[in-house]
């Protein structure tokens, strides 16, 4: 017999293998807890509202008028005046300024600016609110006087026709998202914008108009009446402010 000093402790291979795959498994169970940072994609908004926003800036309104005959401006040059000079009464931010061409005959650019000047008080514009200056940026290739202001303006911010990915996606998988493209609402937008009368309807609506007292309470009183509150035409003929 052998004494328990002599005993020797020998593992079997089955009890090795599963020791080391007790390791194995502790090990990816501490590799999956292991937090990874989350890859963040950039992503082009559905609504083009978005993709393609409608902001408000001040921009400098411009007119070229050339340097008029010794007849005068002439109706078609006459005409752009008065519609700036009113377009600046409308909107204008400061003055109304006007920058003479240079090297220009000097008595054509004074008899322009005349011309100018009268159109302008024609239409209510005040003496003073008129700046002259020389020497400044005007037409590059013909004689003008150049008449510019500030005003508030509606525009969309991104441009137009750009296609950062390809449209029937042959290459990767982003047509397959059934997603808007990138340049879809961008026409719509633009004009949109160019077409608004008072660019600060884009930023909030308008405040409601005064009642028609004298409408109100007729229509009031018929209901009181049980009667139907709304305009009776008795035939096409009858224009429609004399059955009001």
């Amino acid at each position: 017999m052998t004494s328990p000093a002599q005993k020797r402790f020998v593992l079997r291979p089955g009890a090795m293998m599963g020791r080391w795959a007790l390791v194995v498994l502790a090990g990816l169970a501490a590799a999956g807890c292991v937090r990874r940072p989350v890859e963040v994609q950039a992503q082009i908004p559905d609504a083009y509202q978005e993709r393609h926003p409608i902001v408000l800036g001040d921009v400098q309104a411009k007119l070229d008028v050339f340097l008029a005959a010794n007849g005068g401006l002439g109706y078609r040059q006459a005409g752009d005046v008065k519609d700036f000079v009113q377009q600046y009464s409308r909107q204008g931010k400061g003055a109304l300024v006007a920058t003479l061409p240079a090297g220009a005959p000097g008595g054509s650019v004074r008899h322009t600016l005349g011309e100018i000047r009268k159109i302008a008080a024609a239409n209510g514009v005040k003496p003073g609110a008129i700046q002259v200056r020389s020497g400044g940026e005007t037409h590059p290739t013909a004689a003008s006087v150049r008449l510019t202001f500030a005003r508030l303006d509606a525009r969309v911010v991104s441009k137009c026709g750009q296609w950062p990915h390809d449209l029937a996606g042959g290459s990767t998988l982003q047509s397959w998202e059934n997603r808007p493209y990138y340049n879809f609402g961008c026409g719509y937008q633009t004009m949109l914008a160019a077409q608004v009368a008072d660019p600060v309807d884009m930023i909030r609506g308008r405040p409601e108009s005064p009642i028609d007292i004298e409408k109100r309470l007729g229509d009031l009183e018929s209901v009181r009446e049980n009667s139907d509150p709304t305009t009776k035409w008795p035939s096409d003929q009858t224009k429609i402010n004399s059955a009001l």
